[in-house]
């Protein structure tokens, strides 16, 4: 079930110019930050110049449990940038949460761990009743290698769809129209 999850992102980091580490793992040998060895529940890292993601198993049945999970794979992660760092670039940590089982408990984990920006930035994705979902949120995951593959879109001004958003713009407000199209999209396709 989590190599699924992992053949998942892996295809997704490599569109997006990720790099996975030489055994898909990351390893921090004599850090001061880090001076624990291998994070056990680790099960993937890639990077980029810019990034770094790890993946990490955090199954679990509490809120607790998970928070105490995340919080050191934070400082896993950070500890990882921080030595990536050395050489004065900035680099960005995503930090993806995984479990395989989901609960109450757990939802109300996935709010406030996402909104907890320290360090790094957090994504949970968990195994639900259709697969993995919530991997399409991994931000750096949305970016693509090519301008090639994008098709970019005729504009035609006096056309029949640009004269409705026009309409819809002016009866709803810009804030209005934006909510009603964000609704439209489904954020785990």
């Amino acid at each position: 079930m989590l190599n699924d999850l992992i053949e998942i992102i892996d295809v997704r980091a490599k569109a997006a110019g990720f790099l996975p580490a030489d055994d898909g793992k990351l390893s921090l040998a004599n850090d001061e930050n880090w001076p624990e060895g291998v994070l056990e529940n680790q099960l993937y890292y890639w990077y980029t110049d810019f990034a770094s993601i790890l993946l990490v198993d955090i199954t679990c049945e509490t809120h607790a449990a998970a928070w105490q999970l995340a919080k050191r794979a934070e400082t896993y992660l950070d500890a990882a940038l921080v030595q990536r760092e050395k050489n004065g670039l900035v680099i960005d940590g995503y930090l993806v949460l995984a479990t395989t089982q989901m609960n109450d408990d757990l939802k109300a984990f996935i709010v406030e761990i996402e909104r907890d920006t320290r360090f790094v930035r957090k994504h949970v994705v968990f195994h639900g009743q259709n697969g993995w979902e919530r991997y399409q949120r991994i931000t750096p995951l949305g970016l693509t290698r090519s301008f090639d593959e994008v098709v970019p879109t005729a504009f035609i001004p006096d056309g029949a769809e640009s004269l409705q958003l026009l309409e819809s713009l002016a009866k709803l407000g810009s804030r209005e129209l934006a909510r009603l199209h964000g609704k439209e999209w489904n954020l785990n396709e």
